[in-house]
């Protein structure tokens, strides 16, 4: 392997060991109750976020998925009462996302435990080590960005 990829393969490393301590977390704030997942999380976030009206074909777009797994991801945070759909009266194939109050509560509280762990991620860093490590990533997401 060449010395230069060597660091963007610890990048899924890196993701699926933090995305392992938030479920050990959540499990052990017994916010296992909602049993969310990072991607309805995220999709949760991603709604309540919206500036504008959001239906779920925007979520597809925005989160680069198909609109059945946006439909299925809905359907599971509707059933937990976290968002509900609203038909729009100009288009009856539109339907709009809103968090609902649980929903708001339900977030705030993951995004605790969020906050945390990368406060304790970021222990030992020095302030240029975390700026250096935003401007890569940033440069990363910006190459990906022009790349679609």
């Amino acid at each position: 392997m060449e010395k230069q990829s060597l660091p963007m393969a610890n990048i899924g490393r890196m993701m699926h060991g933090v995305f392992r301590i938030f479920k050990k977390r959540v499990e052990e704030q017994n916010q296992e109750e909602f049993n969310i997942s990072p991607e309805q999380l995220g999709l949760l976030h991603a709604i309540s976020h919206h500036e504008a009206d959001v239906i779920q074909k925007d979520m597809a777009d925005m989160m680069c998925k198909d609109k059945s797994v946006i439909l299925r991801l809905t359907d599971s945070l509707e059933k937990k009462g976290l968002v509900r759909r609203v038909t729009s009266q100009e288009d009856r194939r539109k339907n709009y996302l809103m968090v609902t109050k649980l929903g708001f509560r339900v977030q705030d509280e993951y995004l605790v435990i969020v906050s945390g762990l990368m406060k304790e991620l970021q222990e030992g860093l020095s302030q240029e080590e975390i700026e250096t490590f935003d401007k890569v990533v940033s440069h990363i997401l910006r190459k990906t960005e022009n790349l679609l």
